[in-house]
């Protein structure tokens, strides 16, 4: 019977190629996008998955507002490196914790040397304590992970880093010379393992991790911290709330212990009621739990709704289709229904019929993602492979679910429909008078319409939100500046300021693309305002190019500004009240000591982070009283637009005193991009999705249009007889087409809405919800869909109505 189905499937489909094809291209379109998805989720749940140890290793957090983007405190990945030894020795249930370097953003990398070869810069090597391959079971190739870190300066390389530095993987008891700064004069490391990729990523990256020896002991004086990544592995898999619990008790006591070491009442810490915390979090949920941003999950969630909708839309092609076309097989079903066919075999029949087109549009699927995989890979800056995956037969099983769901989905309903057609009324002729169906199909090309403009209008409206964010005023001037990833030294910078064409050399903690934000509490006039700290150089100001809205900005004219003198931003200007300049405020520093600093100026906010976030209340000084920090930003300034021969110049300065650490350095045109770059891969996905849904949703239409057209046949033979003109056929046939894509339009209206309103709720700086988007999204639907129609509908009217009325 099967093979009986088979068959009769294989015919119906050669005799209605058109639709066929449609039905099968649609499908395919809409399963890559849904397929495309399921390998990005598959790849960000992976995460942590490449040993079953790890099921036993917990992240430790620590709730504080170190080195975080608002100020404010959060479950920081990054904890007082003195939490380590208090798991060890107060937590039974620990079997080893470990320290590790985090992924600051100051530099990217070290650079290694290797004989005599010219130095690389090497990104991910990570200094950690011995006790890290105690935690995490790596496979080590060569060496093993109980002896690889015993001793000092020992380092283990991946098996890719071995084969760049020394071209094999044979590469233990080889020293490198690791340089971690520019004036750095470099360690020798001997290589004690060499340790495979895992084949699922990573949430401590690496691509070499060395034992220097400072993460194995904590900073001596109590005022000091060091922040770290830890882990710790406990003798068993645990209940996270009760041993929660206990970290949080030893912690209270742990905290108690450190401020009394730094004379300062614990009790007062807590007059804000900000009670300190510690937990740890299963190291599987790790990747999917980040201190400061959305989760992965939370971030693709409208990108796996799109993706829903477009397999959706090609669904609902389907069963449009296959409705529309229940008249032509309603003589098969009624002549076998007289011969004795049951419901249940025709329902077989036509899901065979169905399982076949999802069938072959599944193996199109997997060519088309061969295809566009490698794009898909650059937009989302990972490495998916289809054939070359770690979970083939989890992904495997995933499609099998989806070919069945999809084959229920689009083919349950036409085969229940075309299954109870009556047979006596159907060899009478009589089923072309009902409506069966007819809701149906009006229904799903309204629902198709309604994603297609809802598409056209976000784009629409992130076209105009990007255009918004590329021409804000940042407050600064982003053109002929670059910054160069090293510290302020006066004798680079005097040698750099010699060069023609360089105007400001400077330094500051503040700036697009690293940004090192420190809080402080200051009082003015008896009041407390907390402000974020920035350090600048004296030309640091001049240097972004800065606005000053009151009074002046730093200059060498004034011997105080490397005292006492500050520069306030509008935020914190909006803080402190009117007629701020020459005003002072007090802030007591880590000594208990009270400092007096005078407001001399007021600047334009500078954005120095993404648009979602709100530039912070900041205070400007030069002096280093009161407490300073340092970044890697040093920033100079060009008076021209030629700056290429400049860069040269300076690099060939860089060479002549730092020559074992490349230089590195980028644009702030180039971060202003970056910073862009999250919201410009969105706004290009949403706009292929749209294209593929807008494709999905006409063809869909013209199928259907071409189909009704043909039930029309006599109708309009017959109206052409009685002087009906080609245009108002036309326009007969597109009327009922063109009903559907206004009510559609209504009703995405309101839909879009509220998920543009929501979306642009995410930054910080945005427009209103403009109206001219939802206009043309109408315009451009009805257009398109009449002429669409009009194409189908123009070879009806054009038909010598001597052969239409011959018609059957």
């Amino acid at each position: 019977m099967f093979r009986l189905n088979l068959k009769i499937a294989l015919r119906n489909l050669w005799k209605n190629k058109v639709y066929a094809t449609i039905n099968i291209v649609g499908l395919a379109l809409g399963l890559t996008a849904f397929v495309l998805m399921i390998l990005y989720i598959n790849h960000e749940e992976s995460y942590d998955k490449w040993s079953p140890d790890l099921k036993n290793v917990y992240q430790i957090r620590e709730k504080h507002d170190f080195f975080t983007p608002d100020n404010k405190e959060h479950w920081n990945e990054v904890s007082n490196s003195r939490i380590a030894n208090l798991i060890r020795t107060k937590l039974p249930q620990a079997v080893a914790v470990t320290k590790v370097d985090n992924d600051w953003s100051f530099g990217s990398g070290y650079s290694v040397k290797t004989d005599n070869a010219d130095p690389v810069m090497v990104n991910k090597i990570k200094d950690s304590d011995s006790s890290f391959f105690k935690v995490f079971d790596y496979q080590f190739v060569q060496g093993s992970a109980d002896q690889a870190l015993e001793n000092k300066n020992t380092i283990v390389l991946k098996e890719d880093l071995a084969l760049k530095l020394f071209g094999t993987t044979r590469a233990l008891g080889k020293t490198i010379k690791i340089i971690r700064w520019r004036d750095d004069k470099g360690d020798l490391f001997t290589v004690t393992g060499i340790v495979s990729e895992p084949k699922t990523p990573q949430s401590v990256h690496f691509s070499a991790i060395m034992r220097t020896g400072n993460k194995d002991r904590d900073p001596d004086e109590p005022t000091n911290n060091n922040y770290c990544l830890m882990f710790t592995k406990l003798n068993k898999a645990s209940d996270t709330l009760v041993l929660n619990q206990t970290l949080q008790k030893l912690y209270v006591d742990f905290r108690k212990n450190l401020l009394k070491g730094q004379e300062e009442d614990y009790e007062d810490m807590q007059k804000p009621k900000k009670l300190p915390g510690l937990k740890v979090i299963p190291l599987a949920t790790v990747h999917s739990n980040p201190p400061y941003t959305l989760s992965w999950f939370e971030k693709l969630k409208p990108v796996m709704a799109i993706s829903a909708f477009l397999l959706l839309v090609s669904i609902i092609n389907f069963i449009n289709l296959a409705t529309a076309q229940s008249v032509q097989r309603a003589k098969e079903v009624g002549v076998k229904k007289v011969l004795g066919s049951y419901k249940s075999q025709l329902t077989a029949q036509f899901l065979v019929e169905s399982g076949l087109q999802s069938l072959i549009s599944l193996f199109l699927c997997i060519v088309l993602i061969e295809m566009v995989l490698p794009a898909f890979n650059q937009q989302f800056n990972v490495a998916l492979s289809f054939w070359h995956n770690a979970r083939l037969l989890v992904l495997i099983a995933q499609l099998v679910g989806l070919f069945v769901f999809v084959t229920l989905l689009a083919g349950l309903y036409p085969a229940w429909v075309l299954s109870n057609y009556n047979p006596v009324a159907v060899l009478k002729g009589n089923y072309e008078n009902g409506l069966r169906g007819v809701v149906l199909r009006n229904v799903l090309v309204v629902f198709q319409f309604v994603i297609s403009v809802t598409f056209i209008i976000s784009i629409g409206v992130m076209e105009m939100q990007s255009r918004f964010m590329s021409s804000k005023d940042l407050g600064f001037e982003r053109g002929n500046l670059i910054n160069i990833k090293t510290n302020y030294e006066d004798n680079f910078a005097e040698r750099l300021k010699k060069i023609p064409g360089v105007q400001y050399v400077a330094t500051t903690t503040q700036v697009l693309g690293n940004s090192f934000n420190v809080p402080e509490e200051i009082k003015y006039k008896g009041k407390p305002i907390k402000l974020n700290t920035v350090t600048v150089t004296m030309d640091a100001l001049p240097a972004l190019g800065v606005k000053v809205l009151q009074g002046r900005i730093f200059s060498r004219e004034y011997k105080s500004d490397t005292v006492n003198t500050v520069v306030l931003n509008e935020a914190a200007a909006n803080l402190f009240g009117k007629n701020l300049i020459g005003q002072t405020y007090q802030k007591t520093d880590w000594e208990g000591k009270d400092n007096i600093f005078q407001v001399v100026g007021i600047i334009k906010n500078y954005h120095n982070e993404g648009f979602d976030k709100a530039v912070l209340p900041t205070v400007y000084k030069v002096t280093r009283l009161g407490g300073t920090s340092n970044t890697n930003n040093l920033l100079v300034r060009f008076n021209t637009a030629q700056h290429k021969e400049i860069i040269s110049k300076i690099e060939k300065e860089w060479r002549m005193l730092y020559p074992n650490f490349p230089i590195e350095y980028n644009s702030l045109d180039d971060a202003f991009s970056k910073v862009l770059e999250e919201n410009r891969r969105f706004m290009n996905m949403i706009v292929l999705f749209s294209l593929v849904s807008v494709s999905l949703s006409l063809l869909g239409l013209f199928a259907l249009s071409t189909f009704v057209a043909k039930r029309k046949t006599k109708e309009i033979a017959v109206r052409k007889v009685l002087g009906a003109s080609n245009i108002q056929i036309v326009s007969l046939l597109n009327k009922s087409f063109l009903i559907l894509v206004v009510v559609a339009n209504l009703v995405s209206w309101p839909v879009a809405y509220i998920i543009i309103k929501k979306w642009l709720e995410g930054f910080a700086y945005r427009i209103e919800v403009p109206f001219i988007p939802f206009a043309a999204a109408t315009l451009i639907s009805v257009i398109i869909a009449i002429l669409t129609v009009s194409i189908q509908a123009r070879k009806a009217a054009v038909t010598d109505p001597v052969n239409a009325l011959k018609y059957e």
